[in-house]
């Protein structure tokens, strides 16, 4: 299966061992780390040092290049709306109308597209590295019901999945000469209407044969479970979870006693 179709990546790494609920600490950390502090340097800081634990965790390349691809969008629509909507500072560097470019509006524009691709690559740490099952298993452990747990893994793993379909239903439609995105307004959003039209109907159905595998393994709601392997927090787990620990409490006193990091720049 394509990657497009799938986030987790198999591979024998010291980040692949560690324990779901370290990685989902990670996650807690990071995304209250880099909601706390304003300033560039900590979201190009985590920007590059998550990218250092995903290649130190053999993920390959071609995985970071296809999150980059899916982010670029994001990341240049805030680069330009931010500073249009939101105008501020006294340094204007260009006004036309009641558009108004500052320099303030063009470094928050900036500080908060690098914020949101860290973000969404500290995500991926998890993503990338831990499989549906023991996803769900670390979810379980930490006070989650099964069935919740489930879910939730199931929808991070079918999302892609779903964007996959809707990308080779939109391919097949322009292959048969189906033209997309042309015309007006109201005749582009029709253009859509077949591909949207298939990609609904193949949901369907494979919710309906996803209903069929779990019952055939017998999922019950509210079962008693049990588990082949039982996951447990090893020394190196351990390790991490007290960095993470020690790290947030520095930097929130850091941050909300000395005030630092509340500026861009």
């Amino acid at each position: 299966m394509s990657f497009a179709f799938d986030l987790y990546v198999d591979r024998p790494s010291w980040l692949h061992r560690r324990d779901p609920r370290t990685k989902l600490a990670f996650v807690v950390f990071s995304s209250i780390l880099l909601l706390s502090f304003s300033h560039i340097l900590v979201s190009v800081a985590f920007l590059l040092g998550i990218h250092g634990i995903l290649w130190s965790g053999k993920v390959p390349g071609t995985r970071l290049r296809w999150a980059w691809q899916r982010m670029w969008p994001i990341t240049l629509l805030i680069l330009l709306l931010w500073p249009v909507f939101y105008p501020q500072g006294d340094d204007v560097l260009l006004q036309v109308w009641r558009v108004r470019i500052t320099t303030q509006g063009l470094l928050q524009g900036l500080g908060t597209a690098l914020r949101v691709d860290a973000l969404a690559f500290a995500f991926l740490v998890l993503l990338f590295s831990t499989d549906q099952a023991r996803l769900v298993r670390g979810l379980v452990k930490l006070g989650l019901p099964y069935e919740w747990g489930l879910t939730l893994a199931i929808a991070l793993r079918y999302l892609p999945t779903l964007y996959g379909i809707y990308t080779t239903v939109g391919e097949a439609q322009q292959a048969r000469g189906w033209v997309i995105g042309e015309g007006s307004f109201v005749q582009r959003i029709k253009s859509y209407l077949p591909i949207l039209v298939a990609v609904i109907v193949t949901s369907l159905r494979l919710a309906d044969n996803l209903s069929l595998a779990l019952a055939a393994r017998g999922f019950q709601p509210g079962a008693e479970r049990t588990y082949l392997r039982e996951l447990k927090l090893g020394s190196a787990d351990k390790v991490c979870l007290l960095l993470f620990a020690v790290s947030l409490i520095v930097s929130l006193i850091v941050r909300f006693q000395y005030n630092l990091g509340i500026h861009l720049w």
